[in-house]
C-alpha cells in the first residue's frame, strides 16, 4: 500500500500495545522501517493482552514495552512527547452485564483511564505548540446500541436510541472526548489531527477466548472437536472485518490529513452490499458463521440452546455498519470471510502445536 511509507521513520505509541489489534498492528507496523515502536500495555486480567503476542518482535530493537496504565499522565507525557502517530486501542469491548462491580471496571478501563490520557496528550501540545502528532482512536460498532433492521446499514451521523451496556455509553463519551481535544488545538494554531474508527466484530489472529468475542470462541471449540452452542438459533446477523483489513484502514486514515473525523469500518456500501451478503461475504448470521468455521476446520458440532437471559438483554441485534465515508478515502475489506476464516484457524492450530 502507497500510504504505508507515511510510517517510514516514524516513532508510533500503541495504546492496548499487547492485545489482540495492537499487536498485530505493531508485527505490520516493524516491517514498515519506523524509528520506534512503544507498546503501552497494563495486561488487565481477561482483556487479551499478553507479551506472547508479540514474541517475534521481542528482540527487535524498535520495540520498546512500557507495562502502564494510561491514566499515568506523568508517564504517559514522556511518551507522547516522542511519539509522531499515535493508535488509541486500549480498553475494553467486553459486553458486561450491569451491576456494580462491571460498572466500576468499565469506568476505570474505558473511561477514566482515557480521559487521563487525553490530558497528557492535552498538556503535551501545549507545552510543545510546533510539533505535530496524529492520533487514531479505536471506537466500536456497539457505540450505535440497537439499531432497527430498517436503519441499517448505519451511517456515522445516526442518533443512538437505544444503548446496550457501559461500555457501548463510555466509547461514545471518550469518542466525544477525543473530537473536542481536536477541535480545541485546532483553534489554537496547534497541529494535531485526530480521528476515530468504529471497528466492526473483527477476528484473526491472537485473539483471546477471554472476553466474549464469539469467532475465537467458535474457533477453539471447533478445532477442538467440541459443541458450538447457538443462543436462540443464531439468526442475528453481524458485518465481520478480518484483521488485516482492519490495519489496512487504520494506516490509511493515519496517512491522511483528515481531522475530527469519524468512519465505520464493516463490509457493506449502501444497502445493495447487505443484499448482497457484503463485500466478501463478510455479512452473515452468526449460525452460517458457526456452520463456515466447521465446515473449514473439518470438526466441531452446533448445538442450539436457549438465550440466556442476562445475555439477551445486552443482545444489540441485527448490525451492519454503512462504509460509504471511507470508502471515499479508498479503504474496503480484501478478505473475504473463507479466506479469513481459513487464516484464523490455521494460526490457532499451529500455535496450539
Amino acid at each position: 500500500m502507497q500510504n504505508e511509507k507515511f510510517f517510514h521513520g516514524k516513532t508510533i505509541l500503541i495504546t492496548g500495545g499487547l492485545g489482540f489489534m495492537g499487536s498485530n498492528l505493531a508485527i505490520r507496523l516493524a516491517e514498515l522501517n519506523p524509528k520506534k515502536i512503544i507498546l503501552v500495555d497494563s495486561l488487565v486480567s481477561g482483556l487479551g493482552g499478553s507479551l506472547k503476542n508479540i514474541s517475534e518482535l521481542i528482540n527487535n530493537k524498535i520495540i520498546d514495552f512500557q507495562p502502564e496504565d494510561i491514566k499515568n499522565i506523568s508517564k504517559m507525557k514522556s511518551l507522547v512527547t516522542t511519539a509522531d502517530i499515535i493508535f488509541n486501542l486500549a480498553g475494553s469491548s467486553k459486553h458486561t452485564k450491569l451491576d456494580e462491580g462491571e460498572l466500576k471496571f468499565d469506568n476505570d478501563v474505558n473511561f477514566l483511564s482515557q480521559v487521563f490520557f487525553l490530558e497528557s496528550v492535552r498538556q503535551v501540545m501545549i507545552e510543545n505548540p510546533k510539533k505535530k502528532l496524529k492520533m487514531i482512536f479505536a471506537g466500536t460498532r456497539d457505540q450505535y446500541g440497537k439499531v432497527p433492521y430498517h436503519d441499517l446499514p448505519v451511517k456515522e451521523n445516526y442518533l443512538p436510541k437505544d444503548m446496550t451496556d457501559y461500555q457501548s455509553i463510555s466509547k461514545n463519551s471518550v469518542e466525544n472526548h477525543h473530537l473536542l481535544l481536536n477541535n480545541i488545538m485546532k483553534d489554537l494554531g496547534i497541529d494535531l489531527k485526530i480521528n476515530s474508527l468504529r471497528i466492526s466484530n473483527t477476528y484473526g489472529p491472537r485473539q483471546s477466548t477471554n472476553y466474549g468475542a464469539v469467532i475465537p470462541i467458535f474457533v477453539e471449540k471447533s478445532i477442538s472437536g467440541k459443541s458450538i452452542e447457538l443462543w436462540g438459533g443464531g439468526e442475528v446477523y453481524r458485518d465481520l472485518n478480518y484483521v488485516d483489513d482492519v490495519i489496512d484502514a487504520f494506516f490509511l486514515v493515519a496517512s491522511t490529513e483528515k481531522e475530527g473525523q469519524i468512519y465505520n469500518l464493516g463490509c457493506c456500501v449502501g444497502k445493495m452490499d447487505m443484499q448482497r451478503k457484503g463485500i466478501g461475504n463478510n455479512f452473515i448470521t452468526i449460525k452460517e458463521l458457526a456452520e463456515t468455521i466447521v465446515k473449514i476446520s473439518g470438526k466441531g458440532e452446533i448445538k442450539i440452546i436457549p438465550y440466556p437471559p442476562e445475555r439477551k438483554a445486552i443482545e444489540p441485534g441485527h448490525f451492519a455498519a454503512d462504509i460509504s465515508k471511507i470508502a471515499e478515502l479508498g479503504w474496503h475489506p480484501k478478505i473475504s470471510l473463507e479466506e479469513g476464516l481459513r487464516r484464523t484457524i490455521e494460526w490457532n492450530r499451529r500455535t496450539k502445536i
